[in-house]
């Protein structure tokens, strides 16, 4: 028994020893003595090569082979392999596996691969390269001589400072081994820029990108200026500049090596003159100048201007203007500004028309209006581009707008008006939800509580869309919430259905129009609702139509049981959630909602 025992395992151990022979062979056959090696086509091998960083893009070189020819039915795969002049191959430095050909390879890769290889950085290699296939046959190698260089991320400097933020504007920095940071000296135009490292994801050159950790600013010189991911645009008003940018401390340095040739209109007082300056503005006076003519309003900001990166600009808002009456904009009573020696005022000629008024019209050089009214003046001086001057004009956007109408109640300003709601950022534009009621005498709108200013409707543009007029317009067919927006710049009001949505962490997205997060309108119970799970998180909502562009431009909050409308206003006081399902309703008839955990 001992005897046939000892007979099985020695069976079993020469199985286990044929069957791990057997394997070896299949996966490792032996070559034919008529197997054709791969020939190299090209490069044809010579010359002298300094790599660098900047160009690591481009195409080191294209390397073009035959195919192999085993005479065995196996998978033929390539590798580009690499050793020192006068070496045998035997340590397998592989610069490249899985290649095919022709293969293009860029000069980031090769110095990638010499340096895994153990070549310094900085030091000129006299090396051979060849192409093998599955690690048996082999191309003749070529000889070159190659200085690596040292391998770290690229980072650039881009923006309008430097030409624009398209990828042909990447300017790239020159990184300093022993200091461990990047270094540019370059001329800043006035502008902004950030820095990025555009090839470190090579589907998104914006996944890595550095600017200013709080609201963007204009620096002239500054070290070690605090950085965050993604952060704000860095200001310059120009000129020549060194750039030290430390990526692991998150800081830069900049130093202002030349200042820009530009004028400076710093605190420079401007102001509007002539007949055509109304006296029904609260801080007009009799121009006293030399010019003896008509009144004069010094700009808003006590007659100084804003600047951003070199552009300076200046503003009359809501100035009342005669109509039919000339006025000018000049240098503080027209003599030369003591900041910087320069006088000036300007006429029609300056008036940027495509962008202003048509009320707005040339009177002998002079600019003047059609009509008295209210009116936004902006004057802009570019210093980047030779001090142009430029003028625009437009019609003040009321401060506030009322609806009115039989449609919601009744035409009695004090008892039935209801006061639009502003879209934030946009002027000229208002919404509101309201409850109209079918077969009623419909409904118009003005800018204060009383008749003269009103307007309406001239045509039905379908659509629930109307242009201005003055006729009624037409209540709804069925009683019910409707979403009305007046844009008083195309003189055009929409009166569509609600769309109102929720948005944020709560609901598990920041995506606008959202679906699985829109509220639902109960007509028949006066209310729009949401019911569904929510996250634990603060509850964002707002109310929605196609001529808005932001979501947060026209939110709202429910507090104390209350609506509350952000408008022109900043951002509103967060209400939390616990997680849990919900019901949200909302009332816009009484301007009230509820928040209820199921």
């Amino acid at each position: 028994m001992r005897e046939m025992k000892n007979i099985k395992i020695f069976a079993l151990f020469f199985m286990v020893i044929g069957l791990f022979s057997s394997c070896e062979d299949e996966l490792d056959p032996k070559v034919p003595s008529d197997a054709v090696g791969p020939e190299l086509l090209s490069p044809s091998g010579g010359g002298s090569y300094v790599l660098e960083k900047v160009n690591e893009d481009q195409v080191f070189a294209t390397f073009d082979w035959t195919e192999a020819d085993f005479k065995l039915p196996v998978v033929v795969e390539y590798a580009l392999e690499v050793d020192v002049q006068g070496g045998d191959f035997s340590k397998r430095n592989i610069l490249l596996s899985n290649i095919e050909t022709p293969l293009e390879i860029s000069v980031s890769d090769f110095n990638k691969g010499l340096l895994a290889a153990g070549f310094e950085e900085g030091t000129a290699h006299d090396i051979q390269v060849r192409v093998v296939a599955n690690h048996e046959l082999v191309t003749e190698p070529i000889n070159m001589t190659v200085t690596p260089y040292f391998d770290v991320d690229s980072w650039t400097v881009i923006g309008s400072a430097v030409g624009g933020w398209n990828p042909e504007n990447d300017q790239y920095m020159d990184y300093d081994k022993e200091a461990g940071v990047y270094r540019l000296t370059l001329d800043l135009s006035p502008g902004e820029f950030k820095f990025r490292a555009p090839n470190k994801d090579a589907d998104n050159p914006w996944a890595f990108n550095l600017g200013l950790d709080g609201d963007p600013r204009t620096i002239f010189d500054e070290e070690n200026v605090v950085l965050s991911d993604g952060g704000a645009n860095i200001g310059t008003t120009g000129g020549n500049y060194t750039l030290i940018l430390d990526v692991n401390a998150g800081t830069f340095t900049i130093i202002q090596n030349e200042a820009p040739e530009l004028t400076d209109w710093t605190g420079v007082v401007l102001d509007a003159v002539g007949s055509g300056i109304s006296s029904d503005n609260p801080d007009a006076t009799a121009d006293g100048s030399s010019w003896n003519w008509g009144n004069v309003l010094v700009a808003d900001n006590e007659g100084a201007p804003t600047s951003s990166a070199g552009v300076y600009t200046w503003t009359w808002e809501g100035i009342i203007l005669e109509a039919n009456e000339g006025f000018k904009l000049r240098t503080l009573n027209g003599e030369p500004a003591p900041q910087n020696e320069i006088a000036f005022d300007l006429g029609y000629g300056a008036l940027d028309v495509d962008n202003s008024s048509e009320l707005v019209v040339d009177a002998d050089g002079n600019l003047s209006v059609t009509e008295k009214g209210e009116y936004d003046i902006t004057l802009v001086v570019d210093a980047i581009n030779g001090d142009i001057k430029t003028v625009t004009i437009t019609e003040s956007a009321p401060a506030t707008l009322y609806m009115i109408g039989g449609t919601i109640g009744g035409w009695d300003w004090a008892a039935n008006s209801i006061e639009m709601i502003p879209v934030h950022s946009h002027e000229n534009l208002y919404w509101k939800i309201v409850w109209m009621e079918a077969g009623t005498d419909g409904f118009k709108f003005s800018p204060v509580m009383d008749w003269g200013d009103d307007f309406g409707m001239a045509e039905d543009l379908g659509g629930g869309e109307y242009s201005f007029g003055g006729d009624n317009i037409s209540a709804p067919v069925e009683s019910g919430y409707y979403m009305v927006v007046v844009d008083l710049e195309a003189e055009k009001i929409s009166v569509v259905e609600p769309e109102v949505y929720l948005i944020g962490d709560a609901v598990g997205s920041w995506d606008a129009a959202n679906e699985a997060a829109k509220f639902t309108i109960d007509n028949a119970n006066e209310k729009l609702s949401f019911q569904g799970t929510l996250n634990n998180a603060e509850l964002r909502m707002y109310a929605w139509h196609s001529y808005f562009t932001d979501w947060w431009q026209s939110e709202f909050m429910i507090f104390d049981g209350n609506i509350e409308y952000r408008g022109n206003g900043g951002d509103q006081d967060r209400v939390n959630v616990d997680a849990g399902d919900y019901i949200i309703d909302l009332n816009f008839k009484n301007e009230t909602g509820s928040v209820t955990l199921q």
